[in-house]
Order: structure tokens, then sequence, then C-alpha cells
């Protein structure tokens, strides 16, 4: 693969996701992409390392025949509730007082930043500074080349728990790939679906995939709070495989094709047609049964989204409200029962442009936000000599927001 190009991989509980995207001199192309059907992840774990390295090897490998190139490495989509986010302050004084500062005082003011105490069982994912601040100065992106006596910085560390991380690892180097770079999923989201606007003005995205819902506010342009529930689509499909006595198939088929997450919305004499277990003939049914129980699940992940906004402190005020996205977005009336479950949020659906040779697949926010980050985020703030291993590289969305 050309060094103009990135691939990344998106482990999500249903499907994994590879996508190819170069940068195309104003932003970024898609070249290709597959999704492979993947039962390996449970709540963004490995549960099981043969199937997911399977589906790892066939997604990667439909879009190398697609592209007729090879991929040597991978970046990673992280996501599940091992994942946990701090803020953290860095300090440097300038000596001698007054000098011009140096790339070597940024990394140094970055990695004091991440000399912060975390359980033996955890390490390190990536660090995102947020903001600079030279000699009190607030509100910088460069600091290269001003003059000063303190630097200072406000950085987000994401952490995970260090099996899981090697897990994935493992999984990755078992298909036949390396890992890249290692990013949480919902950075990634935000990246895909937010506008420049709403990345300053202060947003949450919401993520619902399969068996997790990831949750990331940004503010003043950068990262500032992450969070994952384990509940997702899955557990709406479960909840009418369960209720209606159907397979789970039938259930996400039902779900798909007349699900909405407004029960009030849908006329009483709507009628669907429910193939249960052990039945040789479909029957029908009111839509609107079907309806109501899909509103109970979407009404508890709402519910479970406005507890972590709440204790991020950072949600009490949202001028940006909430972005949905995320095959559990895809369910009609997601936005409405949002807005009705959290009345103080705007909130709206959004998925990110692929390019209409790709149509509009639902659910690839965290792939192309992850090959956004890896193409146009800088690493200017990375060591600069030699081979960097992924968990030591630094980057920002500075440059994003400078498009």
């Amino acid at each position: 693969m050309n060094n103009e190009s990135i691939a990344v991989l998106d482990l999500g509980s249903t499907k994994v996701t590879c996508l190819v995207a170069s940068s195309d001199g104003e932003g970024m192309a898609i070249d290709g992409f597959a999704s492979v059907p993947c039962r390996g992840m449970r709540r963004g774990q490995v549960a099981d390392m043969p199937e997911v390295s399977r589906a790892i090897r066939e997604a990667v490998q439909k879009v190398q025949q697609d592209l007729e190139e090879d991929i040597e490495s991978l970046v990673i989509g992280i996501t599940g509730a091992h994942i946990e986010g701090i803020n953290s302050q860095g300090l440097r004084p300038i000596i001698p007082a007054g000098r011009k500062l140096t790339h070597q005082d940024v990394l140094e003011v970055i990695n004091h930043s991440r000399s912060v105490m975390i359980d033996q069982d955890r390490e390190q994912i990536q660090c995102l500074p947020r903001e600079f601040r030279v000699d009190g100065q607030r509100n910088i992106r460069q600091p290269v080349g001003m003059s000063g006596t303190k630097l200072e910085v406000l950085s987000y560390i994401a952490t995970g728990a260090i099996t899981s991380l090697q897990n994935v690892e493992e999984a990755v180097n078992e298909a036949g790939w390396k890992v890249e770079q290692m990013v949480i999923q919902s950075l990634a989201s935000g990246i895909g679906v937010l506008t420049p606007e709403e990345m300053q003005l202060g947003t949450a995205v919401v993520d619902i995939g399969g068996s997790t819902t990831d949750i990331a506010i940004f503010v003043n342009g950068s990262i500032a709070f992450s969070a994952c529930i384990p509940v997702g689509g899955s557990n709406v499909t479960s909840d009418l495989s369960q209720l209606l006595k159907t397979s789970p198939e039938e259930a996400e088929r039902l779900k798909l094709a007349s699900g909405a997450a407004l029960a009030e919305r849908i006329d009483e004499k709507e009628s669907v047609e429910v193939i249960q277990l052990g039945q040789p003939v479909a029957r029908p049914m009111q839509r609107r049964v079907l309806c109501e129980i899909i509103e109970s699940r979407m009404r508890e992940i709402a519910s479970l989204v406005g507890k972590k906004l709440e204790d991020s402190t950072l949600g009490t005020v949202l001028p940006g409200g909430i972005v949905l996205t995320g095959g559990g977005s895809a369910i009609k009336f997601a936005g409405q029962i949002f807005e009705a479950t959290l009345p103080r949020y705007r909130v709206r659906v959004g998925e990110p442009t692929l390019g209409t040779k790709l149509g509009h697949p639902v659910g690839m926010a965290t792939s192309v936000g992850l090959a956004s980050f890896a193409l146009q985020c800088f690493d200017e703030f990375s060591p600069a000599d030699g081979i960097v291993p992924w968990r030591d590289r630094v980057k920002t969305l500075f440059s994003m927001l400078s498009r």
C-alpha cells in the first residue's frame, strides 16, 4: 500500500470492517472497504480469538483483492467498559527564561502530563494534547517558536486493561498483520460525524453499536471525556427475540424493517408478519407492540447516556447537543426518543459521507473517523528519530480544525 494510504479496522460486536483511505489533497478519499460478520467480540473485548482472527483476515483480504495492494499494518479502534479517560496537566519551566520554545520542550511537557499513576493492570493507549499554555496564555495550539518562561499542557489520556489490549493485538497478529495504532472508538466516531464547529462548541457523540454504546464529549476542538455503556442494538434484537419468541435473525429483520423507537407514532391498525419459533407460518401482530419493546430498550440506553453525561461534569451544558451515530441510531425515531428522554439536549442523527460509489452503509462512523484521524492529525509532537511504538505516538486534532 502506498505511503499516502491508511488501513483501519473496526472490531464490532456483529461485524469486522476494514477500510482503506487516502489523502486527496483536499481531504480524505475512501478507496475501499469490506465488512465481515463476526461473533467473536463481546462488549468490545475478544471472546473468541480464532473467530476474530478469521474475520480480520477475511475483511482485510477482501480489501487487498479489490485494491490489488498489500496491507502491512492496521489502525485499530478500541472500545469496551475497560476503556477509561483522564485529563492530566504537564508543566515545564523554560531555562533560560524568555527563550524560544523548541520541539523538545513540547515533547517533555507532554511526557510530564503522561506521568500519572494508573493501576498496574492498565496501560496508556494514547495521549491527546488538548491545549497548551505559555506563561498563562491559554488556548495555544502550536507553542514551538513562541517565547516564554513556563510551558503547560492539558492532555486527555486514554487507558485500557492490559490483557484486553494484548488480546486485540494478538488477534491482529494471528490474522497476519501488525498494529499501527490503537485509537479509542468514541474519539473516532466523533471525528467521523462532527463538524469542526461542533467540536469547538461542545458536543456529545453517542455511537450505538451492537453490544456497546460509546460516548464522547468534544470541547474546544478536542475530546474531553469518554465512556462506554455495555448495552447496544443487539440488546434490542435480543428483547424482540425473547418476547416475541422468534429467532435472533427474525428479530433483527423485524427491527430493521418494521421497528421504531416511539410506539405512539405508529398507527394501532398497522400489523406485521412474525415467524415464531416452531411455527410453520407467520402470524400477524400489532406493529405497535413490536415498537413498544424497542422503545423500552432505547429509552434505557438514552437514560444511561444521560447519566454518563451528568457524571462527566461537562454534559450539563452542551451547546452542540447530542449527535447519534452507529447501527442503533438507524432505528426509526431514534433521535426523537433521545430528545424525549433527555429534553435538555438538542439531538441529531449523523453518518459520515462515503461518496456515491460506496453508497450509504450504516455504522461507518468509527471506520471513517479512524482513517481521518490517522491521515489528517499531525504526529508533530512525537519523537522524530527512529521507529516509534504506537503507544508513544502523540497526535492532536488541531490540524483537522484548521481545514
